[in-house]
């Protein structure tokens, strides 16, 4: 798994962090939204994309929900590829077979 930091726009001054990156065991793209901290001082999440298999499988369309929030730095889509091919998802991996069993309950 890769997961990358970026910078809220400034027009998002509620927002804490957003995270981006590749989930090989998801086979996915992902990105997290997390607002400022509340009283329990946990940034609370606000947008959580990329979270089941193979929800996001095309790097610009991971950027383009992310760019709505952060500032997107040049070469970060090449990056994202590169991750993508350094660690490629594997459905015939034990560890991923048991993830989709658990997530899909067995319905794939």
């Amino acid at each position: 798994m890769s997961r990358y930091s970026l910078r809220p726009l400034a027009a998002h001054a509620d927002l804490f962090e957003v995270a981006i990156g590749w989930d090989a065991g998801l086979g996915t793209f992902f990105a997290t939204v997390f607002g400022t901290p509340g009283g329990n001082l946990e940034p609370d999440v606000r947008l959580a994309c990329g979270t089941t298999p193979r929800e996001v499988v095309d790097v610009g369309d991971i950027l383009a929900v992310a760019a709505r929030f952060a500032e997107i730095p040049k070469g970060l889509a090449g990056q994202l590829e590169r991750d993508r091919i350094a660690r490629p998802h594997d459905p015939k991996c034990p560890a991923v077979r048991l993830l989709e069993d658990i997530l899909w309950h067995g319905q794939h």
